[in-house]
Order: C-alpha cells, then sequence, then structure tokens
C-alpha cells in the first residue's frame, strides 16, 4: 500500500513539474530606435493574477524573452521586483506607445517601489541590459498587438463597440459650361426694314390675312378750331325789364 501511495506522488509531482515547464503564449513586440528596430517575444499579462505575479519565482528568461502589463484604464503605477529572481529592465509606456519612463537593472527581490506619475498604458519586463545593448531611449515607439487593436483585453474590461468607417463622400467634376456663340447685332439703316411675311407650316393651318385697318383721321386741336372756325355773331342782349311800383295805401283814421 505504502508503495502505492508514493508511486501517486511521483506522478503528481511528475504532472505539476510538466505544466509549470509549459510555455506561455507569446507576441511580438518592437521597439523602433535610432539605430533600427529592437525585436522581442513576450508573454502577456492580463488578468489580476497575472498582474500581480509577473515574473516572480522565474530562475531563467530567454534572451529576447520578456513580458508585458496590460494596465487598463491607463494610470500611473508603481512596480517591484519581491520575489522576482531575474535583474530585469523595465520601459513604461503611455497610452500612445511611446516609452515615457525606463527603469535599468531593476535588482532581484528589491522591496523598493519604482513610480512612475505618468499615466501609463503598459509595463514590459526585459532581460537587464538590453537597454543599453539595444539603444532603448525615452520617446521610441513601440509597436505592439495591445497598441494596434486598441482593444481592452483585461478580466474586467467591458467591450467597446467599434464605430463603422464613415464612407468618403464622391468626388464631385465640374466640367466647364461650352461658350455659346455671340448673335451679331443688326446693322442700323436709316430706311424701315420691309416686313417679311410668315410662311404658313402646313395648307390646313394657313389662315388668310386680314385686311389692314383704315387709318384713323387726326383730331384738330383746340388752337387749331379757333383759329379756323369764323367768328359766330352774338345776339343782343335785351334790357332788363324795371321792377313794378306796388301801390301806396293811405294811412289809416
Amino acid at each position: 500500500m505504502l508503495k502505492y501511495a508514493r508511486l501517486f506522488l511521483i506522478v503528481l509531482l511528475f504532472a505539476a513539474c510538466s505544466e509549470e515547464q509549459k510555455p506561455k503564449p507569446t507576441t511580438p513586440l518592437t521597439i523602433t530606435t535610432e539605430t533600427g528596430e529592437a525585436r522581442f517575444m513576450v508573454e502577456m499579462a492580463n488578468t489580476p493574477e497575472e498582474l500581480k505575479t509577473g515574473l516572480m519565482h522565474r530562475t531563467t528568461l530567454g534572451f529576447t524573452s520578456g513580458m508585458i502589463f496590460n494596465i487598463n484604464p491607463a494610470r500611473p503605477i508603481a512596480m517591484w521586483m519581491k520575489n522576482t529572481k531575474i535583474p530585469l529592465d523595465m520601459l513604461f509606456i503611455a497610452p500612445d506607445a511611446k516609452i515615457i519612463m525606463i527603469k535599468e537593472q531593476a535588482a532581484p527581490m528589491s522591496e523598493d517601489q519604482i513610480i512612475c506619475t505618468e499615466p501609463v498604458r503598459a509595463v514590459v519586463e526585459i532581460n537587464a541590459g538590453q537597454v543599453k545593448r539595444q539603444n532603448i531611449k525615452v520617446g521610441d515607439k513601440v509597436n505592439h498587438m495591445l497598441f494596434k487593436s486598441l482593444l481592452d483585453t483585461t478580466e474586467n474590461a467591458e467591450p467597446q463597440a467599434s464605430k463603422p468607417a464613415l464612407a468618403p463622400l464622391p468626388e464631385l467634376k465640374l466640367e466647364p459650361a461650352a461658350p455659346q456663340p455671340k448673335t451679331p447685332a443688326p446693322a442700323k439703316t436709316d430706311s424701315a426694314p420691309t416686313a417679311t411675311p410668315a410662311e404658313p407650316t402646313s395648307a390646313t393651318t394657313a389662315e388668310p390675312e386680314s385686311p389692314a385697318a383704315p387709318a384713323e383721321p387726326e383730331v384738330p386741336t383746340a388752337a387749331a378750331l379757333e383759329n379756323s372756325a369764323p367768328a359766330v355773331p352774338q345776339a343782343p342782349q335785351a334790357p332788363a325789364a324795371p321792377a313794378p311800383k306796388l301801390p301806396v295805401l293811405p294811412p289809416e283814421l
């Protein structure tokens, strides 16, 4: 019975060791520097437990390996090296994917806080000495899927609906208007223009021309009548009749 118990413990220990040695998925990360691009393959720390643990208890780390911490929302942050056995270089990255602070040669197992007072969107931990080796400086641009996708991958982050892209407006092309020929003005002549008779469009629709109306006689003016008309003799005026005299009554006695 004791033999079977020991065998069972050995199997559990082997399974546990196999699970710890299983490599975690990594994603490519590049840093654009003055001398070129520094390339790394980094693990992602997204959940609260992964953010808390980081690279603790690790004894080895690949030469171009590291870890990126997904800090959401962006905020000032403090890091430390508690239970971390590997010396590290730390890169603090702003939301625009630019490095705003670098901590080189962080001492293993140290509990001193490494504080960045500016808003941080991510922290990258790589092997100590890589900052100098790759000529990484503040202001260099970091290229990683965390900044490309603009999606929050933390455990408690709420998915954000992406806005549909607006279709570009069609380009209007205005064609210049064709120049219209100018009609020459008719030349002025002293003689009155002769009227050209209109041609009928068909025999059924043609109408005879109406005879011209006779010219109206000129009406003489009042001055012309006074000068031309003979003087009319005026009748003599009869003398006015005298008013009748009334009889005078005798006075009463």
